[in-house]
């Protein structure tokens, strides 16, 4: 039992921003604005303060990366454990304030954790299709978002993002668009059970949303 205790802590998240963190950010946005020519949309809707989930669609590995360095808050993202157990890849994920969640189980975890990061107001990114988009478009959303805002109450903001699975195509790196839309609020009631149908209503909300921002995305990119 102590060492399933260490264990967890050894691969708990940095308090951000880590100096790796503060080191790389600029570098890695001088990167994407520069080299990439990245247009980033609606950051003005990302609340300054409270709790906050980004929940975005996931069509490249880059997304995790762009978002992070995108928003203006630290943002803590769900990442594989197996990801976690890689000497230099899993350090550099905590430092980024990444916490591990485990595929095909419950995720009971990476739920507690999620809200425990949003009791202390801080942000977390999120994919609420749960893995990435092979094709490139939009997935069903899974549940576990809605649940997490449900319990949490921390605003949601949905982001767009588009061609972020071409940043590096044809031997060239390309442009690409990242889109944050208001933020949206789920409202329970204290004590408030909240039913299936809520849950799936929420993740409906928050689904809808990201297409309109993924729409914006592609309006802008190929205006």
């Amino acid at each position: 039992m102590e060492h399933e205790v260490n264990k967890e802590k050894d691969f708990s998240p940095h308090e951000r921003p880590s100096w790796i963190f503060r080191f790389f950010r600029p570098l890695i946005i001088w990167f994407f604005a520069r080299i990439c020519r990245w247009d980033v949309r609606g950051l003005e809707n990302i609340p300054r303060q409270g709790p906050v989930i980004i929940a975005s669609n996931h069509i490249s590995n880059w997304d995790p990366l762009i978002v992070g360095c995108a928003v203006h808050r630290p943002v803590h993202f769900m990442a594989k454990m197996e990801l976690f157990k890689i000497p230099i890849l899993g350090a550099l994920l905590r430092n980024f304030g990444a916490f591990p969640v485990e595929r095909g189980g419950t995720g009971r975890k990476a739920l507690k954790k999620s809200i425990e990061l949003l009791a202390e107001d801080k942000v977390i990114g999120l994919f609420p299709e749960g893995t990435r988009s092979k094709t490139g478009t939009l997935g069903e959303g899974k549940s576990g978002v809605a649940l997490i805002a449900a319990k949490s109450g921390a605003s949601i903001v949905p982001v767009g993002l588009y061609n972020t699975s071409q940043v590096f195509s044809r031997g060239r790196f390309n442009s690409f668009v990242v889109s944050f839309g208001k933020p949206l609020v789920i409202e329970t009631g204290a004590g408030e059970k909240i039913s299936s149908q809520k849950i799936q209503e929420i993740t409906d909300q928050i689904m809808t949303s990201i297409a309109e921002q993924i729409e914006e995305g592609r309006k802008n990119h190929c205006a």
